[in-house]
């Protein structure tokens, strides 16, 4: 899978799209690698929610990017990704966030991936600068009958596996699946956490293949957030709302691993040092989970969610991915 594929073999072509808030130094910084990889991608869509129109900077920077300005996406991470499904042309379409750095060969490790007809997404490498993640004792990228997900999307690896899930920093799909798909579920609010796991859940539920590739590596530096910070108090609450709503839609409201997840974090509360900590452990688990209950009756069933999306906006965005792709 590492070299160049069967004789007469076509590689795809690849579309990547970066969704960017506020962030115009970490967005520049991530383009410029992008113009040095040593095979290069067909095209780049930069879709921004910032509040000012970057239109003139990014083109100063002669990367050849497509600029989509939409202030009105603010705060939605999910639905700037959608609206970057309306603006690409490939057939592999990847998606990194703002504040990465692409090594040179991470197109080249892309295409090697999708050489293989059965793969319908790709996880790539992220490493995050910490001492020792290039190893994790756990399988990676799965999710556990205990509701629980594994990570160790920066370890290091000989050769592609496949996983049930995996990073949103550096991830791709093929153009039909996410057509097929109807675009990314775009109710994952505040930090976005669970939305690139619910997309590749859902790409498994159809019978695709998920595969890491750990060749296809980004350098994630992470930064600064626009409002409150990584792994803060508001992090927090908006990751077990996810989380519950991840499982009720992949699971069901009624599932197992809804109730053993749900009893390992109120379980969880003790672990907390101090009377301070547990009780704000207490808050935030309780508020959390009762607020992705209360989101899940609305957006999940008793049992398992179909997988396709609908809406006009879902059909919108098969209507210019199965259209381009019947055209090509």
């Amino acid at each position: 899978m590492r070299g160049g594929g069967a004789a007469g073999q076509v590689r795809p072509t690849v579309s990547v799209c970066v969704v960017t808030y506020e962030r115009p130094a970490f967005l520049e910084r991530c383009l410029r690698s992008l113009a040095r990889l040593a095979e290069p991608v067909e095209q780049v869509v930069v879709v921004d929610a910032s509040s000012t129109d970057h239109t003139r900077e990014v083109a100063a920077l002669g990367v050849g990017a497509q600029y989509v300005w939409a202030p009105q996406l603010a705060g939605w991470m999910t639905r700037s990704r959608n609206e970057g499904l309306r603006w690409v042309t490939g057939d592999v379409i990847a998606f990194l966030d703002d504040d990465v750095v692409v090594d040179v060969g991470w197109a080249q490790a892309l295409r090697d991936a999708y050489l293989d007809e059965t793969v319908a997404a790709v996880a790539g490498r992220t490493r995050n600068g910490i001492d020792g993640e290039e190893r994790y004792e756990l399988p990676v990228g799965r999710y556990l009958p205990t509701g629980r997900l594994t990570e160790g999307f920066a370890m290091a690896a000989a050769e592609p596996f496949e996983v049930d899930h995996g990073i949103g920093a550096n991830m791709s799909f093929r153009r039909e699946v996410l057509a097929e798909l109807g675009g990314f579920r775009d109710d994952y609010p505040g930090t976005a956490l669970r939305e690139d796991t619910d997309m590749f859940l859902r790409v498994r539920s159809i019978g695709g293949r998920v595969l890491y590739q750990p060749d296809a590596l980004v350098d994630h530096l992470p930064a600064p957030h626009v409002r409150g910070a990584r792994f803060d108090t508001r992090y927090k609450l908006y990751g077990r709302r996810n989380h519950v709503v991840l499982i009720a839609r992949h699971r069901g409201l009624g599932s197992r691993d809804l109730r053993r997840w749900v009893g390992d974090e109120l379980r969880g509360i003790g672990d907390a040092r101090g009377a301070v900590g547990k009780a704000l452990r207490l808050g935030v688990t309780v508020i959390g989970v009762a607020w992705g209950l209360a989101a899940a009756s609305r957006a999940a069933s008793w049992g398992p969610l179909e997988p396709r999306r609908d809406g006009p906006d879902a059909e919108a965005i098969r209507a210019h991915l199965g259209g381009a792709a019947l055209q090509a």
